[in-house]
């Protein structure tokens, strides 16, 4: 199997893949807005299709092959497949994010080339407290999904002990 493959590995890097392509889409819709594309103003992207680019992006760079064909006409070398894709993707789905499959893709060069070697178990754990309280989070101040008494008690007890002006 080899260093770096394996079920561990693919949660690990699944979980950075998710929150970077996030960040990194987050980023580039901030940008486009200050550059004076308001259709990005309230462009909201969803889905999972950003890691799967991150993923195809790592298999192409640690398990290259020859090429690839693509509906028989064209050869194209594995390492340029995800970007392939991505033209594709758009030519076929129009509406699918540009910017999110792109985001996948980078991150997915970042993961592959090493960039987050540093993530251990540890880091891992962290990031996905971090991410389940800021979905928790949101989830509580735009649903009513956690209101029942047990949600009711336990918000109440936070806010109790919180410092004053906080």
């Amino acid at each position: 199997r080899g260093e770096g493959w394996g079920s561990g590995w693919y949660v690990r890097y699944t979980l950075v893949m998710l929150v970077g392509t996030m960040a990194l889409v987050i980023l580039s819709y901030h940008v486009l807005v200050r550059m004076g594309h308001e259709r990005y103003e309230r462009v909201t992207a969803v889905g999972y299709s950003c890691v799967v680019f991150g993923w195809m992006t790592v298999l192409s760079v640690r398990q290259p092959t020859s090429s690839l064909s693509l509906l028989g006409y064209v050869q194209l070398p594995v390492n340029l497949a995800p970007f392939g894709s991505l033209i594709f993707t758009s030519i076929i789905v129009p509406q699918a994010s540009f910017v999110g499959h792109l985001a996948g893709i980078v991150v997915g060069y970042a993961v592959a080339w090493g960039a987050f070697a540093w993530m251990n178990w540890w880091w891992t754990g962290a990031l996905a407290l971090a991410l389940a309280t800021a979905v928790a989070t949101s989830l509580d101040a735009t649903t009513d999904l956690f209101d029942f008494p047990a949600a009711r008690r336990l918000r109440s007890m936070l806010i109790a002990t919180m410092p004053a002006g906080a």
